[in-house]
């Protein structure tokens, strides 16, 4: 198992994103929250997505069009969570810089 830790940018960029699906309709943001939840839960056991850029691997939500980015460490069992993305946005502008 891989611990795993969420960076502040994408904590907040979660927040962000769940508040904006809860104001357009009651329990969207929850869906949001819970179907996130349950891809980072994967990352527990599962973290060896495709690697994107650099070392970043990315990780797309199904029902949602935002993706998770994040790295692993290997040998200390650690997946860091960076950011969580809208697919709409320039990837130029949102690419993590490590």
């Amino acid at each position: 198992m891989f611990e795993i830790i969420i960076l502040l940018r994408a904590d907040l960029e979660v927040d962000e994103i769940a508040e904006y699906y809860e104001s357009l309709s009651d329990g969207l943001g929850t869906k949001f929250f819970n179907e996130y939840q349950k891809y980072v839960d994967t990352l527990s056991t599962f973290p060896f997505f495709e690697e994107k850029y650099n070392i970043i691997r990315t990780l797309p939500l199904k029902k949602f069009p935002y993706t998770i980015h994040f790295t692993v460490d290997e040998i200390n069992k650690i997946v860091a969570v960076h950011a969580v993305t809208s697919n709409y946005q320039d990837p130029n502008t949102t690419r993590i810089k490590l």
